[in-house]
């Protein structure tokens, strides 16, 4: 409802002041047309009473054209059935312009008594001429081709401002139906992690009743950290290393100094937005698969960093590296797998995801995102760009 009192005040049909300005244009050069073609050799004594007498034949519809108007949108012209509503408007155009004459005689009159003229009525003055009458019926087609031109001008702004409300309403409804893809990932890819954990508690609980009692304190403080969090699908780096530290805090209870996992994250990466739960299940999968099945001691490398407009993540670990030669044929497996897909979902075509073997053995997997950073640190560095040097 809004949207459609904005577009009749943005087109809307002239109302008595913008017709009469209208009228007096059109009055004025027909007069023009009349002075160059009658009184180009000697003016006339009375220019400003000759124009204004001019003027009464056009003054009446002033008063006319709003009931042209509705009567052009009740037969609207160039619509289904435009050849019935033609003959309707042709049917209205002799009453109208008869009483448009007649109108024309009383302000006529009026002037003449105005300027205390000499009076001429005609006899009898209700049959007006009839080129008085063929001159008010082509100002009453002039009306309602204007009429015409209105209407269609207010269609046409309101089948586009339909149309931005579509549009606008279908790339709400997408980002809605996004969200709710993300938020069906993350809720595939919790149970994964947890579901991982509490193997593992399980396993130590009969090797390692100690350890298994220390893990799950250590995933209770992990549950609390992630469980914190308001649902967003984007989170800072710094934030998503901090419930990363956690995790792995978990893990190097099974591990012992069998596992050793290092951070380093650029200070200026470290409010960039990431997906979140990114890191925890890369991570995962380096500390499981990669180290899967060798006698040295486990490392893991977290990285990230900004090149240009890029944040550049990268999780290495020296384990086994890939089993298969060519990475792209690697069945990945649920981490990685929802990882891969919440990616594509959120920054499609705007990202790289690479997972490849290192010369010197073991994995590598390196993720190219779109730098972007909350609002207000957005804002923060736009002031410190735009703001002034001073002198300390």
């Amino acid at each position: 409802m809004a949207n459609q009192e904005e577009v009749r005040r943005g087109i809307s049909y002239p109302g008595p002041v913008l017709l009469l300005v209208l009228w007096t244009i059109v009055g004025s050069i027909s007069y023009a047309r009349h002075y160059l073609q009658d009184y180009s050799a000697a003016p006339p004594a009375r220019m400003v009473y000759d124009y204004l007498i001019w003027l009464t034949c056009f003054y009446p519809w002033i008063a006319f054209a709003p009931l042209i108007f509705r009567l052009e949108r009740r037969f609207p012209l160039g619509a289904a059935g435009w050849l019935l509503n033609l003959c309707w408007l042709l049917s209205a155009s002799l009453p109208f312009a008869y009483v448009s004459a007649l109108s024309a005689q009383v302000l006529y009159v009026g002037l003449h008594i105005l300027f205390r003229d000499p009076l001429f009525v005609l006899t009898p003055w209700w049959r007006p001429p009839i080129r008085e009458i063929a001159v008010q019926v082509a100002l009453y087609w002039t009306t309602v081709g204007g009429a015409y031109i209105v209407r269609t001008l207010i269609q046409l702004h309101q089948h586009e401002e339909q149309a931005a409300r579509h549009a606008l309403e279908k790339s709400q409804l997408e980002a809605t139906l996004r969200q709710a893809e993300l938020e069906t990932l993350r809720a595939r890819l919790n149970p994964h992690f947890l579901f991982n954990c509490l193997q593992n508690i399980s396993v130590l609980t009969r090797e390692d009743p100690q350890a298994a009692s220390q893990m799950l304190a250590q995933l209770g403080t992990l549950l609390r950290r992630a469980l914190r969090r308001d649902g967003s699908p984007e989170t800072t780096l710094a934030d998503e290393v901090e419930l990363t530290k956690a995790y792995v805090s978990v893990e190097k209870i099974r591990f012992s100094d069998r596992l050793a996992v290092l951070f380093d994250v650029a200070t200026e990466a470290e409010a960039a937005l990431v997906p979140s739960l990114l890191l925890q299940p890369l991570v995962e999968n380096a500390i499981l698969h990669g180290l899967q099945g060798v006698d040295h001691k486990g490392l893991v490398s977290v990285q990230g960093g900004i090149e240009g407009d890029r944040l550049i993540i990268a999780i290495t670990d020296n384990g086994a590296g890939l089993l298969a030669k060519n990475p792209s044929e690697m069945q990945l497996g649920v981490g990685l797998a929802s990882t891969c897909e919440r990616l594509q979902k959120m920054y499609p075509d705007q990202h790289s995801f690479s997972l490849g073997a290192l010369p010197e053995g073991g994995t590598q997997v390196r993720l190219v995102l779109p730098l972007r950073f909350p609002t207000s640190r957005t804002r923060l560095i736009s002031d410190e760009q735009t703001a002034p040097a001073t002198r300390g």
